[in-house]
């Protein structure tokens, strides 16, 4: 899983995310939809990349 999860492209990752986060917010009828999705895809893909500089300092951790 974290071999997976290190190679998800973060850039792709958030297009994906706004997709989704835009389809959700607009279906529910949220005044301010694209800045919701805006805001909730850049906070999924900061701790996207949180999680990929984690498991690579792991990594580098067990190398030594």
């Amino acid at each position: 899983m974290a071999d997976w999860i290190r190679s998800i492209s973060l850039w792709l990752a958030f297009i994906v995310l706004m997709v989704l986060h835009g389809a959700l917010y607009y279906s529910m009828g949220t005044t301010s939809w694209f800045w919701v999705t805006l805001m909730a895809s850049a906070v999924d893909t900061a701790v996207l990349a949180v999680i990929q500089f984690l498991l690579a300092a792991r990594d580098k951790q067990r190398e030594h």
